[in-house]
């Protein structure tokens, strides 16, 4: 029964008389056929390759009961893929059905052989094959087979019926055909709904049609049999009722069931690309009438074949000329994007002199630019040192007045202590007061104090950010808080001015050598460049400055 189901779901959907699918549903499922139709030798690939398994399985089989299921399976995949190859294995199944003397494999192949005729226009030997069927002994199961077929080859004959009184004798024909099917198929399944839908299309009452078939092919989406012929009937049903968007859409989703199950012989194309040649899409009612023809005549269906070469002249001139009016489009586009061009160039060159007077006249003014920001920068050093030195000289001139007059104080209080260690004591003792340093050694002491003060206040975070021009190692730390050792002391009268190593050595109260020695043993622990340190400490508070 399944597979009798099979042969009708596939004859009704190649062999139904021409008919037709929504704006932008419509257009997604027409790129969805161009991607498609792009990619269909993958599917007659798959095909092929399901033919050749089962043609390998039948080279290994020897029962006749077996090899005739093969047969049967073999010529399910040629029908409407290779007229020659459904043929020949027709053939085999009648010639094997005989020699096992089964009646029912007998009927089964006849009826099988009376498709392709009646698929190859050979409507007479086709009638022919079928007359011999009786139609008495035939089971439940060959019955919607057998109906089917007459249905389907006086439904064709009328179509190609050139005597109105022929036309109309065939398609009475037709109609008792469908309503025998009609009562052969179970109420219910979509076989029914699609017999049922093709008889109201008929009738005019396509209305109640796409109601029932809408609803059908929702509960049937996932089978492609299904879709294919639904899709097809429900496409027809639209076309009845003028909704050309709904007609191309269904059109378009039955060629994509038939091009995915690497159908070469089909109608829903053909109609597709007739619409679209209607509607003035060329390109696309071109394309699809050229597949149309190739895969026809990849079957060799020849009554196919013929029906799209008498379309396919009138469209292939329509797309010719289309292609010679874009042609000449072109040309015309080209020549105003040349003189366009042209005018371009020339406003371009004459952009480019104007650009070149204005890119001396910017040369000139940044350089001149330059040289003023050169010239504020000085100045701002200029201004910045001034303000250091009238800084420093304020702070020092009033700490070392303060210290001038301590010290004469001083001087004067020791004075007078050794004028009266002269006169209460004896010479010894004064001249022990004279020799001894301590006076002097507190003395130095205070002023090293003192000057740290003030330098430090003047820079408080010196140590810090002298210590970050070195590295780690080479780091420099007094032993108090608010001290400077000698070493520091050494880059703090650099930082205040004093470069000249003779001179800090005479301040420090140490050798020119030792004063030279912390000189370069800072350079070498330098993290930048060695010779540029004690410019990077010129330059220590400045910023905050």
């Amino acid at each position: 029964m399944k597979k009798i189901a099979l042969s009708m779901v596939l004859l009704f959907a190649f062999l139904l008389p021409s008919s037709a699918a929504r704006k932008g549903d419509a257009f997604r499922q027409l790129e969805t056929l161009d991607s498609i139709i792009s990619n269909k030798g993958v599917y007659t690939a798959e095909k092929m390759r399901r033919i050749d398994d089962l043609k390998r399985m039948l080279s290994l089989t020897t029962g006749d009961r077996q090899r005739y299921e093969l047969y049967s399976k073999i010529f399910d995949e040629y029908r409407a893929f290779s007229m020659d190859s459904s043929y020949l294995y027709a053939r085999r199944k009648q010639a094997l059905a005989r020699k096992m003397d089964d009646p029912e494999s007998i009927y089964d192949s006849d009826m099988n052989l009376a498709e392709v005729y009646g698929t190859a226009g050979m409507y007479k030997e086709a009638l022919d094959l079928l007359s011999r069927v009786p139609v008495r002994n035939l089971t439940k199961d060959y019955l919607p087979y057998y109906y089917h077929l007459y249905r389907t080859i006086y439904g064709l004959m009328g179509d190609y019926s050139i005597s109105q009184d022929d036309k109309q004798k065939y398609l009475r024909l037709r109609d008792v055909y469908r309503d025998s099917l009609l009562l052969v198929n179970e109420k219910g399944t979509y076989l029914y709904t699609l017999i049922e839908s093709d008889g109201l299309n008929c009738q005019g009452r396509s209305a109640e049609a796409k109601d029932m078939l809408n609803e059908c092919l929702l509960e049937n989406s996932n089978s492609e049999d299904a879709v294919r012929t639904l899709a097809y009937t429900l496409a027809t049903a639209y076309k009845n009722t003028g909704d050309v968007e709904n007609e191309k859409y269904y059109l378009a989703l039955s060629a994509i069931s038939d091009l995915k199950q690497a159908s070469k012989e089909y109608s829903a194309l053909l109609d597709l690309s007739m619409l679209l040649y209607d509607e003035g899409d060329l390109k696309r009612a071109y394309d699809y009438l050229k597949c149309s023809m190739e895969d026809a005549a990849y079957c060799n269906a020849r009554l196919r074949t013929i029906e799209i070469s008498k379309i396919f002249p009138i469209v292939d001139n329509a797309y010719q000329r289309e292609l010679d009016r874009k042609k000449r489009q072109r040309s015309v586009a080209m020549m105003v994007v040349s003189l366009l061009s042209l005018a371009l160039l020339a406003s371009l060159i004459v952009l480019s002199l104007q650009n070149k007077k204005l890119a001396h006249a910017r040369k000139a003014l940044q350089s001149y630019s330059k040289k003023l920001k050169e010239t504020n920068d000085s100045l701002r050093e200029t201004n910045l040192s001034l303000k250091e030195a009238n800084l420093i000289k304020t702070e020092i001139i009033e700490h070392y007045l303060d210290l001038s007059s301590i010290y004469l104080d001083k001087m004067n209080k020791y004075r007078s202590s050794l004028v009266k260690i002269g006169t209460y004591e004896n010479s010894a003792a004064l001249f022990n007061a004279l020799r001894s340093t301590s006076f002097i050694e507190n003395e130095l002491k205070e002023f090293y104090d003192n000057f740290d003060d003030t330098f430090l206040k003047l820079f408080p975070t010196f140590v810090n950010d002298f210590n970050s021009l070195l590295s780690e190692e080479g780091r420099i730390y007094p032993k108090s808080e608010g001290r400077l050792n000698t070493e520091l002391r050494v880059f703090a009268l650099i930082r205040l001015g004093v470069s000249d190593s003779a001179k800090i050595a005479q301040f420090l109260r140490c050798s020119v050598t030792t004063i030279y020695n912390y000189r370069v043993k800072a350079r070498n622990s330098a993290l930048g460049d060695r010779s540029g340190l004690e410019e990077e400490v010129m330059g220590i508070g400045k910023e905050a400055e």
